[in-house]
């Protein structure tokens, strides 16, 4: 499993956003979301690297927190 620290996630709908978003992306799969901390955890079956993940989180206006 994966995490990452997502910037402007401040509710359910911005969760279910990523969650939608990152779905589209073949092999991924979103675990959970830490609203109040913005915290991603997610799985992959490794035929979608991490690069891809942030550029779609980019796309979706929750950046990662680098």
């Amino acid at each position: 499993m994966e995490s990452l620290l997502v910037k402007n996630v401040k509710c359910g709908g911005c969760a279910d956003a990523i969650k939608n978003g990152l779905g589209e992306l073949e092999g991924v799969e979103v675990k959970s979301i830490d609203i109040s901390t913005g915290k991603l955890e997610y799985s992959s079956n490794g035929n979608t690297p991490i690069s891809t993940v942030k550029e779609k989180l980019d796309i979706l206006g929750y950046p990662v927190n680098e």
